[in-house]
């Protein structure tokens, strides 16, 4: 494999800002925003997130999962999603992997939000891809590494979210 090179000032701003709109979308359930921001085909590892490990999952299915109301689509469910130091890869001139240290909060409130039903934040490694689609840099696929789980993330999320054998 050819030695990696780091991404110019430009593409980091690029990427950076992909970085920024993907962890907002989530957060505010802007599921038009999270689409406009991606590839055509993404790779995703939430293997230790919600149970799902896909290659070539074409965006509109991604979308369709992360607004499911079993996961980040629940009207009970906020979360926010940290970034922290992150390292960059230009691994080809249209790809460019992140490796970031990674927090996402979560709670889950009871219906009419007066009390938490569940809280869980997960602590980690999060790797992203990037893509440049006719020119333009995409985000393209994710894989989590969970380090630990603070509360009760199982508890989160009613569907498969959180839930390991």
């Amino acid at each position: 494999m050819a030695p990696t090179t780091k991404p110019s000032f430009e593409e980091w701003l690029d990427v950076s800002e992909l970085a920024y709109e993907w962890a907002e979308s989530y957060d505010s359930k802007d599921w038009p925003r999270l689409r406009s921001i991606l590839a055509p085909t993404l790779t995703i590892d939430y293997n230790k997130v919600n149970n799902s490990k896909f290659s070539d999952l074409p965006a509109d299915d991604f979308v369709e999962m992360m607004k499911d109301p079993l996961f980040l689509g629940d009207p009970n469910i906020d979360s926010q999603h940290m970034l922290g130091l992150t390292k960059w890869e230009k691994t080809s001139d249209d790809e460019i992997v992140s490796h970031s240290q990674s927090r996402a909060a979560h709670v889950r409130w009871e219906e009419g939000r007066a009390a938490v039903a569940a809280k869980g934040h997960g602590h980690g490694v999060v790797t992203t891809t990037y893509r440049k689609v006719d020119g333009v840099w995409k985000w393209a696929g994710i894989k989590t590494l969970v380090r630990w789980n603070e509360y009760e993330f199982e508890r989160v999320f009613r569907g498969a979210a959180g839930k390991f054998d």
